[in-house]
């Protein structure tokens, strides 16, 4: 009986816990998507990137995932199930999902033409998955290469949205400022 009541018990936590409510995504070809990212799109980059300044937002993000990547299932099972991360990103940001060794066309933001895996290529992506975030003419802003654990992947987000590369504060610096602010605001 304490048996069934704990199976009981830990299945009703798993329906209501955040990331048993969404599911994770497949696309054809076998990368991962979320049904917030931009999925609807034609890949022409450049046209990407100005609808995403006109709604207000930050700039374009593209993840560069590959079928049976596990480190970005984990990216999507985690990282894109929490509330907080996906309220911040999707507000902040337009992100879509390229397999750094697709087929599809890609039009750059410089308006040639290629295969999403030679796209790959001339950005250098060479871990997956890959973040890379494009600000205003298609300007590489930041990367972020491989996982990285839910707090500090957020952190990228917030650290482009508030414009650190372009005031040239490294990531691990801003990361530092952060935390001592938060750490002054707890003291007063």
């Amino acid at each position: 009986m304490i048996k069934t009541l704990g199976a009981v018990v830990v299945g009703l936590a798993l329906l209501v816990s955040p990331g048993a409510m969404a599911e994770t995504m497949h696309r054809d070809d076998g990368v991962h998507t979320e049904d917030w990212f931009k999925n609807l799109s034609f890949l022409e980059l450049e046209e990407d990137l100005r609808e995403a300044l006109e709604a207000g937002k930050k700039g374009l993000v593209i993840l560069f995932e590959q079928p049976g990547c596990g480190a970005c299932r984990r990216l999507h099972e985690v990282n894109f199930q929490d509330p907080e991360t996906i309220a911040f990103v999707s507000r902040t940001f337009d992100v879509m999902v390229l397999n750094m060794y697709g087929d599809n066309e890609v039009t750059d933001f410089d308006g040639a033409k290629m295969r999403e895996g030679a796209f790959n290529d001339k950005l250098m992506v060479n871990f997956s998955p890959t973040t890379v975030f494009f600000g205003p003419g298609g300007k590489e802003v930041f990367r972020i290469p491989g996982y990285l654990a839910p707090k500090y992947y957020l952190a990228a987000f917030k650290y482009v949205a508030d414009d650190g590369p372009a005031k040239g504060i490294l990531f691990p610096r801003w990361l530092r400022q952060q935390h001592d602010k938060r750490a002054d605001e707890s003291a007063s």
